[in-house]
Order: C-alpha cells, then sequence, then structure tokens
C-alpha cells in the first residue's frame, strides 16, 4: 500500500465502515426530478416510505403563490399547528400553509394528511373532552372537504397490533346503545372493531359526534 496522509487514512477507514453499514452519505442523492412532485407541509421524512419512494416530494420553499398549487400531484401534510387546523376548517388562507391547503382544494388536488399531523389524538386520554372534539370535529370538516386521513401503520400492522387471535374486539352487530356504550368507556380516538362487524346508522352517528374513528382490522 502506498504511503497515506493522516487525513486520506481516515477517509479510507471511514468508507469502509459506512460501506459495511450500508449507507454512504459520499453517494449522490437519488435523482426524483423525473417523478411527480407533491408538496409536504411539515417534515418529508414523516412521510410513509412508499410515497417518498413514488414522488419527488418538495417542501413548502417551493410554494410562493396560490397558482404555484398547480405544479403538485397532491398535497400531503405531516405536521400542523392548532392554529392551522382550525384555519382551514374554517376556509381561512392566513398564513401560506392555509393558503397551499385552501388553494389545493380550489383546484381539486389530492390531499393526504397524516397522523402525525394530529399529535393531540395521542392525549386524548386526558385532554379537555370539549376542546379535543372541537379538533376532532375540524378533521372531520377537512374528511367532509376530500381530504384524506391517512394513518401510518400498514394493514398489517394493524392486524397484529390489534386484530390478532385473542385481542378483545367488538363484533357483531354495533347499535346505537352498543356504540354509546363503547364510545364511554374508549378514551381512544380511533376504535377497532373485527372484520365484517356491521354498524347501524345512528351507531355511526354515535361515534362520529363522540369524535371517534371507526377501523376495521
Amino acid at each position: 500500500m502506498p504511503d497515506m496522509s493522516r487525513e486520506q487514512l481516515i477517509d479510507l477507514v471511514t468508507r469502509e465502515v459506512l460501506r459495511a453499514l450500508g449507507g454512504n452519505p459520499f453517494e449522490p442523492e437519488e435523482d426524483k426530478s423525473a417523478l411527480p412532485q407533491i408538496l409536504v407541509i411539515g417534515c418529508r421524512d414523516l412521510l410513509p416510505k412508499n410515497m417518498r419512494n413514488r414522488y419527488n416530494p418538495v417542501g413548502m420553499d417551493a410554494y410562493t403563490c396560490p397558482q404555484d398549487i398547480e405544479h403538485f400531484e397532491k398535497v400531503c401534510i405531516t405536521e400542523l399547528s392548532v392554529l392551522e387546523l382550525a384555519d382551514i376548517a374554517l376556509g381561512r388562507p392566513t398564513h401560506p400553509v392555509q393558503c397551499a391547503v385552501i388553494s389545493a382544494l380550489l383546484e381539486g388536488k389530492e390531499i393526504c394528511l397524516m397522523e402525525s399531523a394530529l399529535p393531540h389524538r395521542k392525549l386524548s386520554a386526558k385532554a379537555s373532552r370539549g376542546f379535543f372534539q372541537l379538533l376532532e370535529g375540524y378533521v372531520r370538516t377537512l374528511q367532509r372537504f376530500g381530504v384524506s386521513l391517512v394513518t401510518a401503520q400498514s394493514p398489517i400492522d394493524k392486524y397484529v397490533a390489534h386484530g390478532a387471535a385473542g385481542t378483545d374486539l367488538p363484533d357483531g352487530v354495533i347499535t346505537e346503545a352498543v356504540a354509546r356504550d363503547i364510545a364511554l368507556k374508549k378514551s381512544d380516538a380511533v376504535l377497532y372493531f373485527r372484520r365484517g362487524t356491521v354498524f347501524t346508522p345512528s351507531a355511526r352517528d354515535v361515534f362520529l359526534h363522540a369524535g371517534k374513528t371507526i377501523e376495521t382490522v
């Protein structure tokens, strides 16, 4: 081996260690310029892996005016403040984030709202019931506008976590009375039921007004 300086030796060792660990920051970033562009509101690392692979995610620095929204395939929201959530639900384009989402709604763009953008749901057990329901009301308003709520868990992950054999989940026919009982006993924002469970219309209304989201696994 030819004589090497201290810096060259350190560089060589670093590259070999990174190669052994399966990563190499010296390699150029993957070129995604040919992929459809999506506008990400919040941290791009919070996007599901399949979205990061299929699209070219860009941040809010790529949005300067309402007309820019035409350039994006869809809008993905990974982080959102309470003020931003309320403003969007009420149609108030007061700041760039609110303006971008409202512009996307007006242009008929697909909008995905990630669970990571709703941190209040993690506090459902101890939050003020009235305030929690107010925030969930804003979420339901966005869903009525056509915004899709995207969970970070895959169907398989959901089954393993909530629906595996031995897990005590409600099933059968859920009537209004049963729904009221469940809504009172469960503090979680998302309620899980066994696949095939039937909900009467009045039962769905109970869960809706209680700020509960229904998931079957």
